[in-house]
């Protein structure tokens, strides 16, 4: 059977001055993951858009801000 894992990274600040085909590409060309045969798909999201929206929307700069920063927080591990 074969596997896939979905990753999800929080980029450097650096990555906001890059565009995003030029992330994408670095991605590509520089990750080194184990077990890794080849990368399928690269996806960059700018959460600023997200909170752009959100805002358009009618929704608070508070809201719309915890709103993006919860669906973009990586899951912490269980306490040991």
């Amino acid at each position: 059977m074969a596997k896939k894992a979905h990753i999800t990274i929080k980029l450097l600040p650096e990555a906001s001055e890059a565009s995003n085909n030029e992330i994408e590409e670095t991605i590509r060309h520089e990750a080194k993951i184990p077990l890794c045969k080849n990368i399928e798909e690269v996806s960059i999201d700018d959460n600023d858009e997200s909170y752009k929206k959100l805002k358009k929307q009618g929704i608070s700069s508070n809201v719309a801000r915890n709103l993006v920063d919860l669906y973009t927080e990586q899951p912490k591990g269980p306490v040991t």
